[in-house]
């Protein structure tokens, strides 16, 4: 990990997918709790401007790792450390999956988050290609935050959970998970976004090329440009310019 100055206050994981499946599997082996939440332009964007969020982030016990290729370019720009890659979470749970599978790990997995049976449908997908992965339990994210939580949780802990994966988008699922991490006894819990839309055939993925060079966003905002459009136009303009910000000021 490198500290990266000016852009953000926390240490950031800076090394390859495969070095953070290692460390993911070796502090759930261990009961070692944590939580892992990715960053890419958007997140930045609520980093830089919601200081509840950026607390979060900034806490040490916390690992912090690179989900965008927006950071990276803005990491090689302000010439800090930069991610050996961008470790995309649509990418690091099948991967994830695929080596528990390969294992034939013990860890029991639940999918909290997305509408309606969206994470069923993602736990049934990935339970019937993963066999040797038991993915314990699924709820959906639209349950009432303040009143249903504890209820919520209790389920997972008497299912004895040791990985959770939490989609209820950032800066929401950031600050559930803070907010109660006392009470979740899985050792490693994981924020996800949108990720069950994704493997419940809900939302199409970009092409390979087009994640390659930074252009995912793109794909999203031409699937669904009413809703998106003022996070991917707008914002990534505000982005840019806070990055031109800091390259000044440096």
């Amino acid at each position: 990990m490198s500290r990266i100055k000016t852009f953000i206050d926390n240490e950031v994981f800076l090394g390859s997918q495969r070095e953070l499946l290692q460390i993911i599997i070796n502090h759930t082996r261990d009961k070692k709790k944590k939580a892992y939440y990715a960053i890419n332009a958007d997140c930045m964007l609520h980093y830089w401007n919601d200081e509840a969020y950026r607390n979060i982030i900034n806490q040490r016990e916390n690992l912090i790792y690179v989900d965008g290729m927006g950071v990276i370019y803005a990491q090689r720009f302000l010439n800090i450390p930069t991610a050996a890659e961008r470790i995309a979470t649509t990418d690091l749970f099948p991967a994830l999956m695929a080596e528990l599978n390969e294992r034939k790990s013990p860890f029991k997995i639940f999918l909290l988050g997305g509408k309606d049976d969206t994470a069923e449908k993602v736990r049934k997908n990935f339970s019937k290609k993963y066999p040797n992965v038991e993915i314990v339990g699924a709820y959906n994210g639209y349950f009432d935050k303040k009143e249903e939580s504890k209820k919520v949780i209790s389920h997972i802990n008497d299912l004895e959970v040791d990985i959770l994966f939490v989609g209820f988008g950032n800066p929401l699922q950031e600050k559930w998970v803070d907010e109660h991490f006392h009470l979740i006894e899985a050792s490693t819990v994981l924020t996800c976004g949108g990720l069950f839309d994704y493997y419940s055939n809900h939302v199409k993925r970009a092409p390979i090329a087009m994640q390659k060079i930074g252009f995912e966003w793109l794909y999203r905002l031409l699937q669904e440009p009413k809703r998106l459009y003022k996070r991917y136009l707008f914002g990534n303009i505000k982005y840019i310019l806070k990055v031109l910000t800091l390259k000044l000021v440096k």
